[in-house]
């Protein structure tokens, strides 16, 4: 019976899940000024956030973002970033070492844990800010910087609130 219970209650939760992310996104704000960017961002947090925003069991299709593929990498960032993440992910995978990306680089922690999750247009046409709140009530906002690249943007770099951007880590010069 409980079993039963607490399915029921897990699939209220996917339909419900399902619904915001067709009213566009996890949580995200939904006005019309949206840049690309941040539909961009808005994406790879419905692909790649399920882990932490939703359920230890992964939507259909889904895996974390450190089980990514290349190619989806190159969906999402600028293709020296999205080569540095894979080159990581691949070292971790083979000397079964931490690497350098020892946090999920979506929520800026080791042991991460979100709600109220907002994506929204950032001071510029090339940004976008994500906020969510942390399991201790505090609030965090991660600034996305993107770049265009074959006429759409991609994500150039993540700066974190307390810590070198995500370029910066990975050892990628930025350009001015």
């Amino acid at each position: 019976m409980q079993l039963i219970s607490a399915r029921r209650c897990w699939v209220t939760a996917m339909v419900m899940i399902t619904l915001l992310l067709l009213q566009g996104g996890a949580g995200a704000n939904t006005s019309s000024d949206k840049t690309d960017l941040t539909n961009l961002v808005s994406g790879l947090y419905k692909k790649y956030a399920w882990v932490v925003l939703f359920s230890p069991s992964p939507l259909t299709d889904s895996a974390p973002l450190t089980h990514a593929s290349y190619k989806e990498l190159q969906e999402f960032f600028v293709p020296d970033l999205a080569k540095a993440i894979w080159n990581d992910t691949q070292c971790k995978v083979k000397r079964g070492e931490t690497g350098v990306l020892d946090f999920d680089i979506l929520f800026d922690s080791q042991d991460p844990s979100a709600s109220g999750l907002t994506v929204q247009s950032g001071g510029k046409e090339s940004e976008a800010v994500v906020c969510f709140e942390v399991y201790s009530g505090d609030r965090k906002c991660l600034l996305y910087i993107g770049k265009r690249f074959n006429d759409a943007f991609l994500i150039y770099d993540i700066r974190y609130p307390a810590q070198p951007s995500l370029r910066e880590m990975l050892g990628l010069v930025n350009e001015s």
